[in-house]
């Protein structure tokens, strides 16, 4: 992996003290083409000309204490944004960091956990893995300009195949359901009729999602939870009003719980709420 890998022990240093230090060619120094998503000091950052990321961990005490990631990707290339499955097996389950190692990934989140459940559409890098029923979820697209969309209206009079033949049709390569959509065209989705898991706000718990500000410039926040003292997680209001803060024009929630994981060049950064990874069916990813 071509890297400029840094992790902050000054927390904002900057990335033009790290260039420095390590007598990077010029490339390297430049930083991202876009203003970053959040103000404050970054605490791992990664350029190498093409793909720059830079992370701040955060914690907020009140009401009460929740430890959070938020992660600003951008990239000039489409293909950076990548999702992998554990194996060809639809059914078998690895680590993240197992997944991310084995496709050299500067960072990645786990996905939508297709593998635990026999329903949704899951699309990979192109190929169709499934095409079941829809209802209860909602559905995130990327396509092969790297946009990413969401659909939040589908009901069981949709035929799922012809639905994907149709996204499919429309340049999309990859498509996680899992859900809720949490903004869509720059406003707030409603979660009603969603019913894959709890959207009430008293509901806290680990949280990974994406989001998109702009062409090619991309949010993941990953949300710890279930250990009181460190993090309790974050309800889904709260996590779509973040993600609003921060301007997105489209954000998704995926798979979280146990299974929720931040890994970044080469190493696991979050807390994971079982004390360890658990082995997940697919992951996203940037490389």
């Amino acid at each position: 992996m071509s890297s400029a890998f840094w992790k902050n022990p000054l927390r904002g240093a900057g990335l033009l003290v790290f260039c420095v230090l390590l007598f990077a060619a010029p490339a390297l120094c430049e930083g991202p083409p876009n203003p970053l998503c959040f103000t404050g000091p970054v605490d791992y950052t990664y350029g190498d000309g093409r793909l720059w990321i830079n992370i701040q961990k955060k914690t907020v005490m009140a009401p009460k204490v929740v430890t959070y990631f938020v992660c600003d990707i951008q990239t000039t290339d489409p293909a950076a944004l990548k999702s992998a499955v554990s194996y060809d097996e639809t059914h078998s389950r690895k680590a993240t960091s197992e997944i991310a190692d084995r496709e050299n990934a500067v960072l990645a989140v786990n996905g939508d956990g297709y593998g635990f459940r026999g329903t949704g559409i899951v699309m990979r890098n192109g190929e169709i893995r499934r095409t079941k029923a829809v209802v209860g979820f909602h559905l995130l697209m990327a396509d092969r300009e790297g946009q990413l969309s969401v659909g939040a209206h589908f009901d069981k009079k949709i035929d799922p195949q012809m639905l994907t033949a149709e996204l499919v049709g429309n340049g999309v390569r990859d498509i996680w359901s899992f859900g809720p959509a949490l903004v869509e065209n720059g406003a707030a989705v409603s979660f009603k009729g969603f019913t894959a898991i709890s959207t009430r706000g008293s509901v806290r718990a680990p949280r990974t999602a994406i989001g998109q500000l702009a062409p090619l410039h991309y949010v993941v926040v990953v949300v710890d939870g279930r250990r009181p003292e460190y993090s309790n997680g974050m309800g889904l209001p709260d996590l779509q009003a973040l993600f609003m803060e921060m301007g997105v024009q489209t954000a998704f929630n995926l798979d979280g719980g146990g299974s929720t994981t931040l890994y970044f060049c080469g190493e696991v950064i979050n807390r994971t709420s079982d004390h360890r990874e658990r082995a997940v069916s697919d992951i996203l990813f940037f490389n």
